[in-house]
């Protein structure tokens, strides 16, 4: 190859390297996004754009992080970074109605006493130390914080986000009424405990989000005001009650039912008469007939596909068929209540059937497997586990454990409010009195289709079921075990008519971590352990030893402290300054190391495609040359 072919050749691929740098610098300011992670963790739902459409005034959000803190572990600085980019995509979707701010909190800042102010909460950890990671949204004069970020959180990142956001833009909730046997509200909180240990997770949620009213069984006629009904085991209602839900739903009130065969709440929280077991069935067999629904109260279904690992006892674990473990499989992937859950649980549930002829429409939304079979719901107050996983029969034959109704339904009651029916004889002697008028004239037949949901089982919304409660620094911290209580926030928000949120819940998890930083952490945490230890048992030796010195003092003299007593005291204050001079080096050098491997990864992942793209170009442009001179 002469001089000059190969000044040319040359020239070529460092204009060739030059071009692909200036393509990489001019993309960096085109706003352009892909998300390639597998459950699009960076792809904004659906439910958030619509918020962020809706917005009409700007809204300002703080986001607090204690980001000179040098002590922070590195999951939270991650988790930090995670949330500013998540924010940020909130920035460039709403245009100009969203605004962040970014702010570091020091000691004895003007942040942090504005933190404090917005109800920011200090997080302390194991050193001492303490750092802050929350936010708080501003519109006008109204104000909502997150007052930490907690990781154990971290699925539901982008609903707390954006349900901080709505309650902003939000002027008046739905109301949402609960008539229930069972004390969901809880009652007063036992001594230690904060405020709200006693209700149930669900109802702490819903109050979030909606204006919750606990309705009397006892009722007459269902408020307007009610935008949604929730029936949570209802047992033995008057026919009064049961003809105010009827005519509700006819007005045009929308209706989710949770009846049950075996409620293990109520079993463990009611007085067991000596020799009598509790009836802990619930129905509405008349209402569930009229609007085509068959359910038997005295049976309950169990699955041997998805049973669930239980302690039965003695030792012995019991794959438990009646207490169900429901996978995705047995959820409808298209239906938008159940379309984004993952697991489920429900414990003792029954079955429902469409009633045969029935005009209403009947939508399955969660189903067993065909290796189902049913169970006389009174023997699991008598039978062990182990007892009713051999006695249960498949029968090869999906079942229902929650379904859709959508229908113009007829009532119930045609000839029109039933009268007062004696409970026991002592009323049958009494003067029947006149039934206090009703607001509403009896209606035969609604004027549009209306949707109700029945799920055969109520246990499964309970707190046992469904969540584990944390007490985080006085506050009740609510760790989600499944995705019990997102199905029925899901049908919540669809059935009230906000279903906004609806796409965001059950997103999968942005922690993603190498395992090499996961054993680097470990051996970390090992070396950590091992010197405090070691400075644990320094401590007590040189406390044996000062009762030891302390024992021999001598009286006569007023001196606090021997020569001996200061010397070991020197000691120790000079041997415990080395060891967390130690401990503090062992987490600089986790820190090191983690930072070295993520820069690593960041600079592979940055020149790692277009040194590929350079080499193929010069190889590919090498190719033809030597072609031409062929």
């Amino acid at each position: 190859m002469k001089r000059s072919q190969w000044s040319y050749s040359t020239l070529s691929i460092a204009l060739l390297i030059v071009c692909l740098v200036a393509v990489n610098v001019v993309f960096g300011f085109i706003p352009l996004r892909v998300d390639v992670t597998d459950d699009k963790l960076y792809t904004i739902s659906e439910g958030t754009k619509k918020i962020l459409d809706d917005l009409e005034d700007t809204v300002t959000i703080k986001l607090y992080f204690s980001k000179s803190y040098a002590e922070l572990p590195p999951q939270f600085k991650a988790y930090a970074q995670r949330i500013e980019e998540l924010l940020g995509e909130y920035v460039h979707l709403a245009n100009d109605s969203i605004k962040l701010e970014v702010f570091d909190p020091e000691p004895d800042s003007e942040e942090e006493e504005w933190a404090q102010k917005y109800g920011i909460s200090r997080v302390g950890l194991p050193s001492g130390d303490s750092f802050y990671l929350g936010m708080v949204a501003l519109l006008l004069d109204q104000e909502v914080s997150i007052p930490f970020f907690d990781l154990r959180r971290e699925k539901f990142l982008e609903y707390d986000i954006s349900q901080t956001i709505l309650s902003l833009n939000t002027p008046k909730a739905p109301k949402i009424g609960i008539l229930s046997s069972l004390s969901i509200r809880g009652g007063a909180p036992q001594m230690g405990q904060p405020p709200g240990a006693g209700e149930w997770a669900l109802y702490s949620e819903l109050k979030k989000n909606f204006d919750v009213e606990i309705l009397q069984t006892s009722i007459d006629e269902v408020p307007d005001a009610i935008t949604l009904l929730l029936l949570m085991h209802p047992k033995r209602l008057s026919e009064q009650a049961q003809y105010a839900i009827d005519q509700y739903v006819l007005r045009g009130g929308r209706l989710i039912v949770f009846v049950d065969p075996n409620s293990n709440h109520e079993a463990r929280n009611s007085r067991q008469q000596p020799g009598r077991p509790p009836d802990t069935r619930s129905d509405l067999s008349k209402l569930l007939k009229n609007w085509g629904v068959e359910y038997d109260a005295g049976k309950l279904v169990g699955d041997f596909r998805y049973a669930t690992q239980i302690n039965a006892g003695n030792g012995e674990i019991v794959r438990y068929p009646v207490w169900m473990s429901l996978t995705r499989e047995a959820l409808d992937a298209e239906h938008p209540i159940t379309s984004q859950l993952e697991k489920l649980l429900f414990a003792d549930a029954g079955v429902l059937k469409k009633v045969k002829d029935s005009p209403a429409e009947f939508t399955p939304i969660i189903q067993t497997s065909p290796d189902s079979g049913m169970v006389d719901a009174f023997m699991v107050q008598f039978s062990q586990p182990a007892q009713i996983t051999r006695d249960m029969k498949t029968d090869q034959e999906p079942k229902v454990l929650a379904a859709l109704l959508r229908d113009k339904f007829k009532t119930a009651y045609p000839e029109g409010r039933p009268p007062n029916v004696p409970k026991n004889s002592e009323e049958q002697n009494k003067k029947e009195e006149p039934l206090a008028p009703l607001k509403h004239e009896h209606l035969n037949e609604a004027k549009e289709a209306q949707s109700i949901l029945i799920v055969a089982d109520v246990d499964f919304a309970s707190d046992t079921f469904s969540v584990q409660k944390l007490n985080f620094l006085g506050q009740m911290m609510i760790q989600p075990l499944n995705d019990n209580l997102n199905f029925v926030l899901n049908a919540v928000e669809t059935l009230s008519g906000n279903d906004a949120l609806m796409s965001i819940r059950s997103r999968g998890r942005f922690s993603r971590p190498f395992t090499r930083v996961l054993a680097l952490e470990n051996l970390a945490q090992l070396r950590f352990q091992k010197e405090e230890s070691t400075l644990q048992k320094s401590l007590q030796e040189v406390q044996e030893k000062l009762k030891m010195l302390q024992e021999r003092k001598d009286p006569k003299k007023n001196r606090l402290l021997t020569k001996e007593q200061q010397e070991e005291i020197r000691k120790f204050r000079l041997e415990e300054l080395q060891t967390r001079k130690r401990l503090r080096m062992v987490r600089k050098s986790l820190r090191q190391d983690i930072e070295s491997l993520g820069n690593f990864l960041l600079a592979l992942n940055v020149l790692l495609i277009p040194g590929i793209v350079a080499i193929l170009g010069v190889v590919s442009y090498r190719s033809r040359t030597r072609k031409r001179k062929i």
